[in-house]
């Protein structure tokens, strides 16, 4: 079996990360006596520390062992353009826009929606930590805790890249199985998941925009399909 024990926001709480080796240790030991008490093999993998977009959302923490993208920033969300939610973000105040292709043309069948997102004041930003910086807390995280490989995007400048690639020879095979890296800045992508911007900015666009609350109804496909409880599988 492989399970999916995972932690997040972790740069909001590093101290955390001291007790993690012993409670890793422990949850081995209890997959033990599990295991063997309903006649199943070991685990083979028990711990994990994923890019946890959504999950980390709902508490309002950062993602995985990401630092924060900026304290400030839009965080865009792309919805089909005839899908009902469409209309309850713009009638919230909320920008929303065509997704567009890569030629500039736009895409019709897509929907960019922006809103206004930030972090509680103390976050570890991502312009504060260097790429080797980042590096070093994946590997930290890949090994005191996680079985599988820490899914992370390391954001860099073009002036790190030396630094990196001398890190990576030299460690790459001590503590990694994969990473992602992304330009910190002017990495060229239009309509970004994020983008950072000013506190005058963020407030402007909270100011204009209304919280989207459970009052606001909106129905989903496969409601009435999963109402007893169980969903068909697709």
């Amino acid at each position: 079996m492989r399970m999916g024990i995972g932690i997040t926001g972790i740069l909001q709480c590093p101290e955390k990360l001291e007790w993690c080796d012993e409670v890793y240790r422990a949850l081995r030991e209890y997959d033990k006596e599990y295991s063997k008490e309903h006649g199943w093999p070991e685990s083979i993998k028990l711990t994990t520390t994923k890019p946890s977009g959504t999950l980390s959302l709902l508490p309002g923490v950062t993602p995985g062992v990401h630092p924060a993208y900026a304290q400030y920033m839009i965080r865009r969300v792309r919805i089909q353009s005839d899908h009902a939610l469409v209309d309850v973000c713009r009638n919230h105040g909320y920008p929303v826009e065509y997704q567009r292709n890569f030629d500039g043309s736009p895409d019709y069948n897509t929907v960019v929606v922006e809103f206004p997102f930030s972090y509680p004041e103390g976050t570890v930003l991502a312009e504060e930590l260097s790429a080797i910086d980042q590096l070093e807390w994946v590997k930290k995280v890949q090994t005191v805790w996680s079985d599988n490989s820490v899914s992370c995007t390391v954001y860099y400048t073009m002036e790190e890249l030396p630094a990196i690639r001398e890190y990576l020879e030299r460690n790459y095979n001590k503590g990694f199985k994969s990473l992602s890296f992304l330009l910190r800045d002017d990495h060229g992508f239009d309509q970004p998941p994020l983008e950072k911007i000013t506190k005058e900015e963020y407030d402007r666009r909270v100011a204009t925009s209304r919280v989207i609350t459970g009052t606001d109804s909106v129905e989903f496909e496969g409601d009435l399909e999963c109402a007893n409880g169980v969903c068909p599988i697709r």
